[in-house]
């Protein structure tokens, strides 16, 4: 199970490099052709919108999975390392449920999106659902990253202890 997280992750941050080259793609576009034939590209900003949530949402699971987040480890960094790992398994199941939080109200939302056929006006009728959908899906996938962080650190803790247990256990010869 480790290894399909590991694999859909791959996927998801291989399309959030996509999203973010297209954005730098749009970006170097719109700015020469403004800059130098005077005529803006129709639509790249709210495109460009898009992108950014596919980009962010999509990446946050790879970030979590590297263990990259910023932390501010002021006062865990003195415990002693059961407790801090204690902390990461409240860490991993708050986070856990902020994110499940996000991924249900977007499906929620980005699948009625899709229905209604929502967009966005401006210049270019621009579809929103893409955007609410990948925020849901990068979301989901980070649920399952701290879903298996939470499971790693629990056999991490509960394998020390077993082996300190079977230890203490053991008659002195």
């Amino acid at each position: 199970m480790a290894k399909l997280i590991d694999r859909i992750i791959q996927l998801s941050a291989l399309f959030a490099g996509i999203c973010l080259f297209f954005m730098m793609i749009i970006g170097a576009a719109d700015v020469i052709s403004s800059k130098f034939f005077n005529f803006p590209i129709p639509g790249a900003f709210e495109f460009t919108e898009t992108l950014m949530i596919g980009g962010t949402f999509m990446a946050i699971a790879l970030t979590q999975s590297n263990k990259m987040h910023i932390a501010v480890d002021l006062f865990t960094s003195r415990l002693v390392p059961s407790k801090q790992t204690k902390l990461a398994l409240i860490n991993y199941i708050l986070t856990m449920f902020f994110f499940f939080i996000i991924a249900w109200q977007g499906w929620v939302y980005g699948l009625h999106s899709l229905k209604i056929g929502e967009y966005e006006s401006g210049l270019i009728r621009f579809p929103v659902y893409p955007a609410k959908l990948a925020l849901a899906l990068g979301a989901s996938v980070m649920v399952l990253q701290c879903l298996k962080d939470f499971i790693e650190t629990l056999i991490k803790l509960f394998g020390k202890n077993r082996k300190i247990h079977h230890l203490e256990q053991e008659p002195l010869s």
